[in-house]
């Protein structure tokens, strides 16, 4: 039996992103108020230093510890989510057909570059045996031949 792999879609990885993301928000926000009761008790209300069970410098130190691990899997989740919404956002590159008259590869060239339509010339000149050279020269540009801008 084969183990499917599930894949997870840009939008389902955002919402989980940021559900993980307000999940150790909350955990760290209540855990730094738990902290500071902690002070609070040991240094105004004199409660000694083991009231809360552990002494006030291991609870900073678990703090330390935990705000830091969650830290961590917040940049690994969102390195996650940023390097998968690369992969998609970069279009690989479609393959042009290659086209051919007569059985020879054309390489077509339009001048200028960046024409789009109008009246066009085509001219074609053989390179090889196997390969035909297209020039498209722009003569009328879209906006002489139809008398308005576009």
């Amino acid at each position: 039996m084969e183990a499917t792999e599930q894949t997870w879609s840009e939008e389902q990885q955002r919402q989980r992103l940021l559900k993980a993301m307000k999940f150790f928000f909350l955990i760290t926000i209540l855990y730094s108020l738990w902290i500071t009761l902690v002070i609070m008790g040991v240094y105004y209300l004199h409660l000694g230093n083991q009231w809360a069970y552990l002494s006030m410098e291991q609870w900073i130190l678990t703090a330390i510890g935990l705000i830091s691990i969650a830290i961590g899997v917040e940049c690994v989740l969102l390195l996650q989510y940023i390097l998968t919404k690369r992969k998609t956002q970069e279009p690989a590159e479609p393959k042009k057909q290659k086209e051919y008259i007569q059985g020879k590869q054309v390489h077509s060239i339009t001048i200028p570059m960046d024409a789009k339509g109008g009246i066009f010339s085509k001219t074609y000149i053989l390179i090889d045996e196997d390969r035909v050279l297209n020039i498209r020269y722009q003569m009328i540009p879209p906006n002489d031949l139809w008398g308005q801008q576009q």
